[in-house]
């Protein structure tokens, strides 16, 4: 009798599942890390002041836009919060969320079911992109920008539902025009590829797609119409227009080189990939002619990522930052790359071996050498500056300038409140009001220099230090040291000051010291708006200094350099 042999099933290895959803939970809890503590950039600082700005209904008072990602969470937030450090907190945890969809949209359009296998590893792979994580979790709106483009790209190429699809896509083009102007940079070529090439999975007819296309826009006009109608932010959003597309007209100009070369440093893999998958893209035209132009093929993402390209291209200041519309679409041709020419040889033969390494050495390296750095670069000074800005000023009646807005629940100096590259030349050429006639008309009661307000002239810095004294070189406060023996001096904004006594070795409580005329019995005192007179013992060089509504003595500040504030483009 012949014996029958049964073989035990073979045990599935899931190993490398399990490696990929650690590593996904651990990216997911070095994300929330970097959101609460990475450094700050000037351009949130100025988004989350103009979301304040509308939030607390003083567009009258401070130059704002009323775009359309302002409103709602920002703004409300800024009505709400009497704490900087929170704003910025909350705001930061609203882009982080905004992040991760990204990074599932991107994984998402790769074309894999989410709930495989094959849908794990895509998203582990959109999630360690490099440059995505230099500015995907900061409070900008490209990030928005990005999130429309993707769910655009999941309806019109990824998952076809016919007219659905359409109107859907028409609602959230017409929103994105209402929240960020230069979108329609990115959504007209898009929009007009799909209207005029539809994917045939929609299953429907031209005519019928860009109908169900323009009935979403429309819905989308009139919502965002009623919003602004019943808000009254419609003169507000028009106002922020204007003075955007003013400031864009000038300032410097540059090329997309410094912000494409790090692409060959941060994610070398996806860029090789997707440049030989753009010199297939024309081998396949080159041979086939309009029939390499089809929907699975090379050409869509291809056309994607061009296009994509070439808004960075026109962009006359293409900072890094507006990699975040560029490295997703130059994921999602790598990817359709691999699906249709390699992946399948290289899971099939020991070139696997030589992939995973090639992944690992040219991908996973990059990627943690380059986010591990922004441990470098923490906003714990941020916060002790707005913290400390914050106890030393009243909410409505002491203003506080630092040419971005990093504390937003202060007032400041003037409507033009904020300095730009793109508008520094409308205050050196005198076209606009100078900073030291801003500060003479509405004194700052603290004043935060940085990068920016060093592109100031010298005659407004001669007048800040006339009026200011640093506690640290990042930090400066109403206040004078006056000459040995005391003189008469001016108050320029009225509260509370220190009086004090300087030596050559540091300030000291002023002995025998009189402020007009009268005995100095306490070291804090009120003083008026106007003309004072303090006089000390000659030896000795009497001070006055800011100390604000609660301050019981001036408050000490480990010192740091005031270009180490904000860091951009590290």
């Amino acid at each position: 009798m012949a014996m029958i042999h049964l073989e035990a099933p073979k045990r599935q290895n899931n190993w490398p599942v399990w490696v990929a959803l650690t590593t996904l939970v651990v990216l997911v809890g070095f994300s929330c890390y970097l959101s609460v503590n990475r450094i700050y950039q000037v351009d949130e600082a100025q988004n989350i002041f103009m979301a304040t700005v509308v939030g607390r209904g003083q567009a009258s008072a401070y130059f704002t836009t009323a775009a359309l990602w302002l409103l709602g969470p920002l703004a409300w937030l800024g009505r709400t919060s009497a704490s900087s450090t929170d704003l910025f907190y909350w705001n930061r945890l609203i882009f982080l969320a905004i992040f991760w969809i990204n990074t599932l949209l991107m994984a998402l359009n790769t074309g894999v079911k989410w709930k495989s296998k094959h849908g794990l590893f895509a998203l582990l792979a959109a999630a360690t992109l490099a440059p995505f994580w230099d500015y995907g979790i900061e409070v900008r709106h490209d990030n928005l920008i990005l999130l429309v483009l993707l769910l655009v790209w999941w309806l019109g190429r990824t998952r076809p539902r016919g007219t659905t699809s359409y109107v859907l896509i028409g609602a959230l083009i017409g929103f994105l025009q209402f929240a960020v102007f230069k979108a329609f940079v990115y959504w007209v070529p898009l929009c007009a590829a799909l209207i005029a090439f539809p994917h045939p999975g929609h299953g429907r007819g031209r005519m019928r797609l860009t109908l169900a296309w323009c009935i979403g826009v429309l819905a989308a006009v009139v919502l965002c119409a009623g919003v602004y109608a019943s808000t009254g932010l419609w003169g507000v959003y028009l106002q922020g227009l204007r003075g955007g597309l003013e400031a864009s007209g000038g300032g410097s100009r540059f090329g997309p080189w410094m912000a494409l070369s790090r692409l060959f440093i941060q994610a070398p893999l996806v860029t090789a990939l997707a440049l030989a998958a753009l010199v297939c893209l024309g081998l396949d035209l080159r041979t086939h002619r309009r029939q390499a132009l089809n929907w699975d093929g090379l050409a869509p993402e291809g056309l994607l990522l061009m296009g994509s390209l070439a808004a960075l291209c026109i962009n006359p200041t293409p900072f890094p930052y507006n990699l975040i519309n560029v490295v997703p679409f130059a994921f999602l041709l790598a990817c359709r790359l691999l699906a249709k020419r390699g992946l399948r040889m290289l899971m099939r033969t020991r070139l696997l071996a030589v992939f995973a390494s090639m992944v690992l050495v040219t991908h996973a390296a990059p990627f943690i050498t380059n986010t591990w750095r922004h441990l470098e670069k923490d906003n714990e000074r941020q916060q002790s500056l707005m913290n400390l800005a914050e106890f030393l000023t009243d909410p409505m009646r002491d203003p506080v300038y630092d040419a971005v807005g990093m504390v937003p629940t202060r007032t400041t100096i003037h409507y033009r409140w904020y300095l730009h590259s793109l508008n520094i030349h409308m205050f050196l050429d005198d076209r606009r009001q100078s900073v030291s006639e801003m500060l003479r008309l509405h004194p700052a009661t603290v004043l935060i220099p940085n990068y920016r307000t060093d592109w100031l002239s010298k005659e407004d810095w001669a007048f800040i230090a006339s009026r200011y004294v640093p506690l640290a070189d990042d930090f400066w406060i109403l206040g004078q040291v006056l000459p040995a023996g005391g003189s008469a001096f001016e108050v320029v904004h009225p509260g509370r000051y220190q009086i004090m006594g300087a030596t050559q070795k540091a300030m000291a409580a002023l002995q025998g010291g009189h402020l007009d005329g009268q005995e100095i019995s306490s070291s804090i005192v009120y003083l008026n708006a106007g003309p004072h007179q303090l006089t000390a013992p000659s030896q000795i060089r009497p001070a006055f200094f800011w100390v604000g509504p609660k301050a019981i003595q001036l408050p000490s500040l480990p010192q740091s350099h005031h270009l180490q504030l904000f860091t951009n483009w590290y």
